[in-house]
C-alpha cells in the first residue's frame, strides 16, 4: 500500500502546474444505446414459441415484439482539478429501461383471440471514477477526453405473460458488476462560473451471476424458484412435423443439462454501447 501511495503521489507531482484544489460538480442527461443481448433473445425465444405455436394451429400473427436498446441515462458528477490539464472525477448515475412487448394470435374459427406478452425492466446505478484530461481551445471553449472504471449495482426484472391457460412468470433478480467508459466532449464557458457540456461516451460492461427468485400465477398451483438468472436455447417440437430452437432467459436453482438444452450459461446484462449526454457544469 505505501509503494501505491508514493507511486500516486509521484504522478501527480509530475502533472504540470495548475489551478489544483478547484471543484466543480456536473449534471448530464440524455439517451444510451445498449446491446442487451441475452435480454432480447430471451423477449423473442418466449414469444416466438407461441408465435409459432399458434400458427401452426391456424391462426394469424401481429407481432408486436420490441427490442430493447435505448433507454434514459441521468448521472452527476463530482471532479477536483489537480492541475490545469487533469482533474479527477466521482460520479453516479441512473440507467432505466423499460419495455413491453406483445405478439397476438387470431383465429379464423371461433377460437378466442390469444396474446402472450413480456414486459422487462432493468434499473442500474453505476458509480464511477474517472480520470479527465483537457485541451483548452480558447477562453470560453475546452475539449476533454476521459476514461475510468465503473461499479454497475443491477436490478432485472420481468413479467412473462403466456397464450392462453399457463402460469404467469415474475422474475426478479440482481447483482454488481463492473465496467469500463472511455469518452470526449465540450465545455462551452456560458458564464463565470457556469459551463455547458456535451459528451460522448462509449462503455463496456456486463453484468453477469443475477441471483433472485421467480414466481408463478396461473392456471396450475403457484411456485417459487430461488436462483440464478440462466440464458440456453431449447429444441421444442410445436408439432409433428415441426421442431425449433427457442432462447429463453429463465431463473433456475441450477442450470439446464443433456437434451434439449444447449448454450446453457448465466445471462448477462449487456449495458455495452454509447451514450450522448448534455448537461451543466458549475465551478466553485
Amino acid at each position: 500500500m505505501r509503494k501505491v501511495i508514493f507511486a500516486g503521489l509521484i504522478f501527480l507531482n509530475m502533472l504540470p502546474l495548475g489551478q489544483a484544489g478547484d471543484f466543480s460538480i456536473k449534471f448530464t442527461g440524455g439517451f444510451k444505446y445498449g446491446l442487451f443481448r441475452d435480454v432480447n433473445s430471451g423477449i423473442r425465444g418466449y414469444l416466438g414459441l407461441y408465435a409459432d405455436s399458434g400458427t401452426y394451429n391456424g391462426g394469424t400473427l401481429i407481432d408486436k415484439t420490441k427490442s430493447l436498446h435505448f433507454v434514459l441515462n441521468y448521472s452527476v458528477d463530482f471532479a477536483l482539478t489537480l492541475n490545469s490539464d487533469y482533474s479527477i472525477g466521482l460520479g453516479v448515475g441512473h440507467i432505466r429501461a423499460n419495455k413491453m412487448s406483445e405478439i397476438i394470435i387470431r383465429y379464423p374459427d371461433e377460437r378466442p383471440e390469444a396474446n402472450a406478452i413480456v414486459e422487462t425492466t432493468i434499473d442500474a446505478v453505476p458509480i464511477r471514477l474517472s480520470v479527465f484530461r483537457y485541451y483548452t481551445l480558447n477562453r470560453a471553449l475546452s475539449a476533454y477526453f476521459v476514461g475510468g472504471m465503473e461499479i454497475y449495482p443491477t436490478r432485472f426484472r420481468s413479467i412473462n405473460w403466456p397464450a392462453g391457460a399457463g402460469n404467469t412468470l415474475h422474475q426478479n433478480a440482481h447483482s454488481i458488476g463492473l465496467g469500463l467508459l472511455y469518452g470526449a466532449g465540450l465545455e462551452i464557458k456560458a458564464f463565470p462560473h457556469i459551463a455547458l457540456v456535451l459528451e460522448a461516451q462509449g462503455n463496456y460492461a456486463k453484468i453477469g451471476k443475477l441471483k433472485g427468485t421467480l414466481l408463478t400465477e396461473g392456471s396450475s398451483l403457484p411456485y417459487e424458484i430461488k436462483g440464478t438468472l440462466y440464458y440456453w436455447e431449447q429444441a421444442i417440437n410445436i408439432g409433428p412435423d415441426f421442431q425449433e430452437t427457442y432462447s429463453l432467459l429463465m431463473i433456475q436453482e441450477s442450470a439446464p443439462s443433456g437434451d434439449p438444452y444447449s448454450n446453457v450459461r448465466s445471462a448477462k446484462i449487456d449495458f455495452s454501447g454509447f451514450t450522448l449526454t448534455a448537461g451543466v457544469k458549475i465551478f466553485f
